[in-house]
């Protein structure tokens, strides 16, 4: 029976990876259904915030740090609620496993059927394909890319990367990456068409920042920020067994030398495109953040997320050097058992680690856990009949307040060292131990003001530390002092 069905995948294989997506697509609908909160971190609720409200404030469409194209995208999911959101992004990465098969299936891959596996049980992406941040579409955009350009369809392909940093910021140092294929393909045509996006939007931004030039001049992520810290040369190298798994990771090594190999030993238009439209983008992706946080440019926080984007360029590597191991296994006495051995220990091993590292279906813990008990009292309390000032964005979440509606709420007091200014009696103020010390908002001063009455304190089961700052959520009461 097990011999009929692999036949009859083999035979069948784009049915097969459409059924076994549509699978993992039932999956983590359940997980999103079943998870508790949001899932992702406070950027999550930030671009969420962006694409829900863009079409009551067009002006969101253009913002740099929400990312144009994203929220454009993502907008009409957004309509219903951050799991709309969350819904977008899982689509994005079932169109990125369906481009990644293609890629293969262009390669000359086989065991093209293990894709879906590698993509989605990557322990980064199985937690971030539901959650609101960009890096899901950013990954969609690049493994598109790699298969227009495997497909020859250049012109394509140059248009579609021309839109990628206004998806993710990186999409600068991959229309280099890109660029450099064509030159080596001698598509010189292509070459233009790599500004197209950049172009496009600079022109329909410059009626609103009356600026051409908006894309530079309003880059939110110039020169670098101490706050945000830096880190070891080798620390996404280190970390990488947590973000792409254990044994992934090992078969990307693999299949990052099995690459190499066949680009030094055939030199054919096969191990080109491979070394040109996999391992390159990959790895200056990966050793681009490797050398932003290790000098802090480009304001990096080190964050496992980041490597989203390149797991689906990650899961055919990771799908090469399971080819290579194979092969290597052919050759040996008994060489179909141990195949089909390591098969289903690869099918074990990648498909439990990313539950042995995340909370699946997601329980709220840390600074949302803190943050949801604050905003339950004070529903409780009915503290929100008065405006409130916040700074984490969880806050307008978890109250379910526009963000935008100044007769409810507003992100931030209107002077951090005088945070009574202009905020009248009974208003509420939140502090929190991650935004507020960013944005100069101290807790000392709110405690020892005479403007203020602290209403309570919530602070986590097991202490932890923000920035070097204990985490905590205070909620203030503006008094009357005349």
């Amino acid at each position: 029976m097990t011999t009929n069905l692999l036949h009859w995948l083999k035979k069948n294989e784009p049915l097969g990876t459409g059924v076994l997506l549509g699978g993992l697509f039932l999956f983590f609908s359940w997980v999103l259904a079943a998870s508790e909160g949001y899932i992702g971190d406070a950027d999550s609720l930030t671009h969420y915030k962006f694409s829900r409200y863009s079409w009551l404030y067009p002006e969101f469409l253009l913002h740099h740090w929400g990312k144009p194209v994203f929220t454009l995208l993502s907008s009409p999911f957004a309509q219903f609620g951050h799991d709309g959101v969350s819904l977008f992004n899982l689509l994005a990465g079932m169109a990125s496993g369906w481009f990644a098969w293609l890629s293969a299936r262009r390669l000359g891959y086989s065991n093209r059927l293990l894709l879906p596996v590698l993509l989605f049980f990557a322990p980064v992406y199985t937690f971030f394909v539901i959650s609101g941040q960009v890096e899901v579409l950013f990954g969609l955009f690049i493994i598109a890319t790699a298969y227009l350009c495997l497909d020859k369809k250049y012109f394509w392909a140059a248009v579609l990367i021309s839109f990628s940093p206004l998806v993710r910021t990186e999409g600068i140092i991959m229309i280099p990456v890109f660029g450099l294929f064509f030159l080596a393909a001698k598509q010189y045509r292509a070459i233009p068409w790599l500004l197209t996006g950049s172009v496009v939007y600079s022109i329909i931004g410059y009626f609103h920042y009356n600026d051409l030039f908006w894309l530079v001049t309003q880059m939110p992520y110039r020169g670098t920020a101490e706050a945000y810290g830096t880190g070891s040369l080798t620390y996404f190298f280190v970390r990488a067994p947590k973000i792409f798994g254990w044994l992934i990771s090992l078969l990307i090594l693999a299949g990052t030398a099995v690459v190499v190999r066949e680009l030094l030993l055939r030199r054919s238009e096969s191990a080109t495109n491979a070394f040109l439209l996999v391992l390159l983008p990959f790895a200056v992706y990966f050793l681009a953040h490797v050398m932003m946080w290790y000098t802090g440019i480009g304001r990096s926080l080190g964050l496992h997320r980041y490597m989203v984007s390149i797991v689906p360029l990650g899961a055919l590597l990771a799908l090469r050097g399971y080819n290579g191991i194979i092969d290597m296994f052919r050759v040996q006495r008994h060489g179909s058992m141990l195949s089909l051995l390591f098969a289903v220990f690869l099918l074990m091993t990648v498909v439990s680690e990313p539950f042995s590292r995340h909370q699946i279906p997601h329980e709220l813990s840390g600074m949302n856990k803190v943050m949801k008990e604050a905003a339950d009292f004070m529903l409780e309390e009915e503290l929100d009949q008065h405006k409130v000032y916040y700074y984490d964005p969880a806050f307008f979440y978890f109250l379910d307040l526009n963000p935008y509606d100044e007769t409810q709420s507003r992100p931030f007091v209107y002077r951090a060292g005088e945070p009574h200014y202009n905020i009248e009696p009974g208003e509420i103020v939140i502090w929190d131990g991650h935004f507020s010390p960013i944005h100069h908002l101290a807790l000392e001063e709110l405690i020892e003001s005479p403007h203020f009455e602290t209403i309570k304190v919530f602070e986590p089961r097991v202490p932890f530390r923000v920035f070097d700052t204990d985490y905590k959520v205070a909620v203030f009461q503006r008094v009357a002092t005349d």
